[in-house]
C-alpha cells in the first residue's frame, strides 16, 4: 500500500518479519523492524519523508560520507508498558542534539515536524516490535549521512536521512568492567566530541579493543591535555557517588 499521510510518503511491508525474530535471545542490533523512514536533501532542501519496508539501499561508492566521514546518529528507544501504550524518553533532546551534531559536520539542520512525524508513524506501523517487560524496548537510530558523489574534500549537497528501529534487551547482561584511559582521548578542545559523529566513534575502537585485551568491556575516556580528567564511557552514562552527591560529566 502506499498512501500520503502527514506529508509522509507510506509504502507497507506486504508482512512482517517478527516471526523470524527470537525475543528471548536479542543480538543487539541484528533485526530489524518491518519499516525504515528516508528523507533525502537535494537542491538545497529536504524532500518528503519517505516511510518504506527495511532493507537495503544503493548508494555511489564515491559518496561523501565514504571519503570525508560527513555522518552523525542518535540512540533512542521507545518502550510499551502493561497497557500496551507505546513511550519515548525525551525525544526533543535526541532531536536538538542531532541537529547540534549535524551543523558541526556541515549537515543541513532537519526539520522538527518531519523527524517526528516520521518517528511516529513508525511506531505506529512497527508498535508490535516494541515489547512488554523489563528490560525490553525497541531502540531507535536516526541518522544522516552525505550522499552526494564525488572526492574533492568539501561538504557535500545531497544528503540522506534515515531512521531505523530494532528490538533489543539490556546491553549488558553482567556487570561492566572499565579501564580509565591515560593516552588515548575520546575527544579535544575544539573537536567534535560534543557531536555524535560516526568518526568519533570509529577513533574509539582500537584503544578500546586494547582495553578488551586486558579484559574491560569499555573504556572510561579522560581529557586529553592532562588526562586527569574523567568524562564519558563508551557505550553509556557513567555517574560517580562522592559523599551523598550524584555527578556526572
Amino acid at each position: 500500500m502506499n498512501t500520503p499521510q502527514k506529508g509522509l510518503d507510506i509504502t507497507t511491508a506486504k508482512s512482517s518479519r517478527l516471526d523470524q525474530v527470537d525475543f528471548n535471545n536479542l543480538v543487539f542490533g541484528k533485526y530489524y523492524a518491518d519499516h525504515m523512514m528516508i528523507c533525502d536533501y537535494k537542491d538545497g532542501a529536504w524532500q518528503t519523508p519517505k516511510i518504506m519496508p527495511y532493507g537495503p539501499m544503493e548508494i555511489e561508492p564515491s559518496s561523501k560520507v565514504f571519503h570525508y566521514g560527513q555522518a552523525v546518529f542518535e540512540g533512542m528507544k521507545a518502550f510499551k508498558d502493561d497497557e500496551d501504550k507505546v513511550w519515548l524518553f525525551r525525544p526533543e533532546e535526541n532531536f536538538e542534539r542531532i541537529n547540534i551534531s549535524s551543523k558541526r559536520m556541515a549537515i543541513p539542520e532537519f526539520p522538527k515536524d518531519y523527524f517526528f512525524n516520521s518517528l511516529e508513524t513508525l511506531l505506529d506501523l512497527d508498535q508490535e516490535w516494541v515489547k512488554k517487560g523489563e528490560g525490553n524496548s525497541l531502540y531507535i537510530r536516526p541518522f544522516a549521512i552525505g550522499t552526494e558523489y564525488g572526492v574533492s574534500a568539501s561538504p557535500s549537497n545531497e544528503y540522506k536521512f534515515i531512521i531505523i528501529c530494532c528490538p533489543a534487551k539490556a546491553y549488558y547482561s553482567t556487570p561492566v568492567k572499565v579501564l580509565i584511559s591515560d593516552h588515548y582521548s575520546r575527544s579535544a578542545d575544539g573537536g567534535v566530541g560534543f557531536a555524535k559523529a560516526a568518526g568519533n566513534y570509529g577513533a574509539s575502537f582500537y584503544p578500546t579493543n586494547l582495553a578488551k585485551e586486558k579484559g574491560y568491556q569499555q573504556v572510561i575516556w579522560t581529557d586529553a591535555s592532562t588526562h586527569e580528567y574523567l568524562e564519558e564511557a563508551g557505550t553509556m552514562n557513567v555517574f560517580f557517588r562522592i559523599g551523598d552527591k550524584l555527578i556526572t560529566a
